[in-house]
């Protein structure tokens, strides 16, 4: 059995049992290798935009033994992808990739039961383009591997209530996660050491102030 670090098995736990996955940015494949070792997956789809991790994907793809399940596809983004995937993992790239590849897949969207996204930067950017769009945020993990990391479940859903501006920044499930009140605890460390060098009349000053006041009202309540 491959073994996955803290982050990626997160993910891998997202992934309802009996899916068909597109693993969009596959690296090593470690995650298609692991979903179907474990049964979680019927098939995967392990996908790159760069040849040379496609190919040491294919080679550990043929090195587990499953050729036969994993399909390793050399494709930008998620468009023009199988119809026959069930459940599409965006993981290990920034909000505005991840935004892109979203867009230029919508084609997509409402045929495809669940998203599984992990963004590097700007989380509460991707909750706001959700919101936007029309998806629906069924689960969330945060998962601290060096870093914490904000994973996010969704679907499409036309009628999808619009979050709110808190919800935008906390998250709809976020707070049931063992490591929200560390994470938050952080990020008030964190705007605390940025105002203290930031000079009064700094244009970003309020907003900085403003977000400390609420991460504060939050760790209160």
């Amino acid at each position: 059995m491959v073994h996955l670090g803290k982050r990626l098995q997160c993910i891998h736990d997202l992934v309802e049992k009996g899916s068909i996955v597109a693993d969009i940015g596959c690296d090593h494949a470690l995650l298609s290798i692991a979903l179907v070792e474990s049964g979680t997956a019927d098939k995967c789809y392990a996908c790159d935009v760069a040849v040379g991790p496609l190919q040491r994907a294919k080679e550990a793809v043929s090195a587990a033994g499953l050729s036969d399940k994993i399909d390793v596809v050399l494709n930008d983004g998620i468009y023009g992808l199988s119809s026959d995937i069930t459940t599409i993992v965006i993981a290990g790239m920034g909000f505005e990739t991840i935004r892109h590849i979203l867009l230029e897949g919508e084609s997509m969207w409402n045929d495809t039961r669940s998203f599984v996204l992990a963004s590097h930067t700007d989380i509460e950017e991707l909750r706001r383009f959700l919101s936007r769009h029309s998806f629906v945020i069924d689960d969330e993990k945060i998962v601290q591997e060096r870093h914490f990391y904000q994973i996010i479940k969704a679907h499409h859903e036309s009628d999808a209530p619009v979050l709110s501006e808190d919800e935008i920044m906390f998250g709809v499930h976020a707070y049931k996660d063992p490591l929200f009140l560390p994470y938050w605890s952080r990020e008030k460390r964190v705007c605390e050491q940025i105002l203290s060098t930031m000079p009064v009349t700094h244009e970003r000053r309020g907003e900085m102030e403003q977000r400390l006041e609420r991460i504060d009202t939050m760790l209160r309540g």
